[in-house]
Formats: C-alpha cells, structure tokens, sequence
C-alpha cells in the first residue's frame, strides 16, 4: 500500500512538471523547468493527503505496543507511587517487641559539647534542631517516599512506622552538622530501631560528614522521634525527643 502511494505521488509530481513546461509560452526553459518542480510537488502533496485521507495505511503492530508502552510510562509518572509500591522496601532490624508489652521512653539530658574544628557537629547543635517536623514537608523534601511509606505501614494505631522514622531523622541529623551537604547518612538496611509506646521511636546508626579541617568524620547517632495527629495527614507532624552524636574513633 505504501508503494501504490508512492507511486501516485511520482506520477502527479511528474504529469505537473511537464505540463508546466509544456504550458511555459515566453518563459525560458530554466525557468519553467524550476517553476515545474515546485508547483509539481506542490500539488503532488496534495493528492497525496487527499489519497491517505481516503486509503489509509494499515496500522501497525509495532506503532501499537508503542503507544501502548508510553500510556504505561504516563500511568506510572501520574502515580508514582504504584510502581514503588511493587519494588522491594528497604527494611531496618527492629528490636522485636509485641504491641503490648511496648516499654515507655525516657528522655535524657539534652548534648551540648564544644565544637573544635575536628568536630563536624555544629556547637550546641541540640539548641539549634526545630521540635518538630510536618509531614507533608518532609514527604516535599523526599518526594514520593515518605508517602508511599506511610499508605504501607496502614492506618492501625500500633503500626510499625520504623522506616518513616528514619527518614524523619534524615534532615534532623543534617541540621546538627557544620557543613549538612556533605553529610551521608548510612543506608536504612544497616540501622536499627526500638520502638516505644505511642509511636515513638529510636534510631540508631551512623552519619559521615566533614569538619573544618576538611576531613570527613564518622559518627554513631540515636535519634528518637515521635508521631503524633496521625490521623489527619495535614496535621500529622514529628516531635524530636532527642539527639545522640557520638564521633568514631579511628
């Protein structure tokens, strides 16, 4: 079919051209000769669009699972979330405890320490960290994650919520360091957490960041938070209990 179009394309490109020559009276042959080029393919267009129009090609199975791929990729940009929900979720060793016999925490005195160059910590960090975080900021801040996190973990009251912790802790701990884009907080496999009642939480494991002397400095961190109004996701905000930093010696 493709062949016959093309055919019909050349046959009317070339019946323009030689009439327009034939037809040329006082001009010279250049000049018609270049004036039946044009009008012929002009008018070889035409007939074309109006052949198409009237016999179209055949569709073809390839352009088929084309299309049909890229509405795939549309569906899953307007719902990100259904493709992360099917991919495998990082996971942090909880301490195993039933919903019951959950222990109470206790908060410590807050950690102010000097702040010498060796130090990557801010000094007087745990004055400078904000009491609480909203959700809907830190799902703008981890995109589609902390969201997704949250529809997986369920609505039940005694839901473990461990993972969303730790990314709660994320910006937290950033804050305390002197310098926050070069802080590199190891991955959620590696942490561990313990629960506590009314969704509070600690979590535990290291964070890598540079101090002034431009040395990166390696630290271990218990960060304890809780979640509160988690019901109306508006609302639903994270309390900071307390901040632990301790540097590794090498």
């Amino acid at each position: 079919m493709e062949f016959l179009h093309f055919l019909v394309f050349l046959l009317v490109w070339g019946l323009m051209w030689r009439w327009v020559v034939k037809k040329r009276g006082s001009w010279n042959l250049f000049f018609a000769t270049f004036a039946g080029v044009l009008a012929g393919f002009i008018v070889a267009m035409v007939v074309l669009s109006i052949t198409l129009a009237l016999f179209p090609l055949p569709d073809q199975p390839p352009v088929a699972q084309t299309e049909s791929s890229e509405v795939q990729d549309a569906a899953s940009a307007l719902v990100p979330e259904l493709e992360m929900a099917n991919q495998p979720r990082p996971s942090i060793p909880a301490t195993p405890s039933g919903y019951d016999n959950l222990p109470d925490y206790v908060a410590s005195a807050p950690q102010n320490e000097p702040s010498p160059p060796e130090s990557a910590l801010l000094p007087n960090y745990s004055k400078r960290l904000p009491a609480s975080l909203l959700e809907k900021d830190i799902k703008d801040n981890v995109r589609n994650d902390f969201a997704v996190d949250r529809r997986l973990a369920g609505t039940h009251a005694n839901a473990d919520r461990s993972l969303m912790a730790f990314m709660v802790c994320d910006p937290l701990i950033k804050r305390a360091m002197r310098f926050s884009a070069s802080a590199a907080i190891a991955d959620p496999k590696n942490a561990r957490s313990q629960r506590f009642n009314n969704q509070t939480y600690t979590i535990s494991s290291t964070v890598t960041a540079r101090n002034m002397l431009g040395d990166d400095v390696k630290y271990t961190f218990d960060c304890s938070v809780q979640q509160v109004d988690a019901k109306d996701t508006d609302k639903a905000a994270w309390h900071l209990l307390d901040l632990k930093l301790k540097k590794i010696e090498s």
